[in-house]
């Protein structure tokens, strides 16, 4: 994780023992599994091949996945996935940012390269896979369950900690993640109402949906947080609960939350121009005017839409004063472009210039056949470097997990943290 200084970054946990300790731990999917409960199962079936359901109650009575001490790393655990199909399940494979260590070494087939397939546990309808995973990490999975009639995705009941909507993907949370207060439930009694609007928009030519989230304070001069994507922070992962967990913790002052429906796939031809139009010019007026919002903007977005809240920042330093990017797709350029095309565009930061929360992930590291081999963690570390060097003040967080809202939802709460933190001030 990196923590900002003036006109400048420092790194915490830096990438490159990131990088060897995956590397030295990884490999082959893990082959020696000590888990009572896996044992009881198998020997179940061993004994009695036709108890499919006696040996799934011994291995996920107590909630799965199975997680154990690994035997000779302490900074992993041994973590086993389980399935449970019916006669007609062909394959069963595991999605999940996960298999970033086992992945393929170049991915150009996401389902063949990255998912991982799991193993019949002794003939039966139950299905294994055993993974090295780090303690720290956070991270979403479901399963892609094969039959006759095709692929369909499957959450896995057994697992209480998932994300949250109808048939949300389970959440693995290592031990050692830390406290998860930040993305803490709040229950229906305490929540307020959103404020649905509906504007036209002539940058992006299509009607555009917001949900408008007040903060808790009368003030209109509160910062207002704006995000791309409503589906992901309005209901995988709340953003207005994040914000007012932290809000409650203290840690935060009152925020705004302005949810934008979706960003628009035909904006990449544009090199999101149309995008920063939309922010700048009708979007900011529009809350301004409608919900009476004048406050510090800080605009944010996960992937594609922190490269687009990145452009705008930089076009617009006037209107935008600060950018939560997580796992900014800055490998991106236009047709006809050299990759890492944004960095090069950057020009000397003006007197009022925004600030920047760069966030990548410790699984970031497989090249594709989309990123090229402009891999996350390499390309939001340089886009920091190109930002710092044109005189921004940026942040740089590398966290532990992967191109994952569960791992996002922790790096959005340190964002805010980060931004809306009164700065030290320094004696004369």
């Amino acid at each position: 994780m990196a923590r900002v200084t003036k006109r400048g970054v420092f790194m915490r946990g830096g990438i490159l023992l990131i990088l060897l300790c995956l590397c030295s731990s990884f490999g082959a999917v893990a082959e020696t599994v000590e888990n009572t409960r896996l044992n009881e199962a198998e020997a179940i079936l061993v004994d009695q091949p036709w108890a499919d359901l006696a040996a799934w109650q011994a291995l996920s009575s107590h909630g799965l996945p199975l997680i154990d001490n690994h035997p000779e790393n302490e900074t992993l655990s041994r973590v086993t996935f389980a399935y449970r199909g019916s006669p007609d399940v062909v394959s069963v494979r595991l999605d999940s940012v996960l298999n970033a260590p086992y992945a393929a070494p170049w991915v150009s087939d996401y389902h063949r390269d990255f998912t991982l397939p799991l193993s019949r546990i002794a003939g039966s309808d139950i299905w294994s896979l055993t993974l090295d995973v780090h303690r720290d990490v956070q991270a979403s999975y479901s399963f892609l369950v094969e039959t006759d009639a095709g692929f369909i995705r499957r959450g896995d009941p057994a697992n209480p900690r998932r994300l949250r909507g109808q048939d949300a993907e389970a959440v693995l949370i290592g031990d050692r993640v830390g406290e998860a207060s930040a993305w803490r439930p709040i229950p229906p009694r305490l929540q307020r109402p959103a404020q649905a609007l509906v504007m036209d928009s002539e940058a992006l030519n299509r009607t555009v949906f917001l949900n408008v989230h007040p903060a808790v304070t009368e003030n209109p001069d509160a910062p207002i947080l704006i995000l791309y994507d409503s589906f992901l922070w309005g209901v995988r992962a709340p953003a207005w609960e994040i914000v007012q967990n932290l809000v409650d913790q203290g840690r935060i002052p009152p925020v705004h939350v302005v949810l934008i429906d979706q960003i628009d796939a035909a904006s990449a031809a544009l090199n999101y121009a149309d995008q920063s139009a939309f922010i700048a010019d009708e979007l900011l007026p529009y809350l301004s005017s409608q919900s009476g919002l004048t406050g510090p903007v800080i605009l944010g977005g996960a992937s594609r839409r922190g490269l687009s809240a990145t452009i705008t920042a930089l076009q617009n330093p006037d209107d935008i004063d600060a950018v939560i990017s997580l796992s900014g797709s800055f490998y991106w350029a236009p047709e006809g472009e050299a990759m890492e095309w944004l960095p090069r565009q950057i020009r000397q930061a003006p007197d009022r210039a925004p600030r920047f929360y760069l966030a990548a992930g410790s699984l970031e590291y497989v090249p594709t056949s989309t990123n090229r081999g402009h891999v996350m963690l390499d390309t939001n570390q340089r886009m920091a470097e190109a930002l710092i060097g044109s005189g921004y003040e940026v942040e740089l967080d590398i966290f532990a997990g992967g191109h994952d809202i569960a791992a996002w939802r922790a790096a959005l709460a340190e964002g805010l943290i980060s931004l809306l933190d009164e700065p030290a001030k320094t004696p004369d």
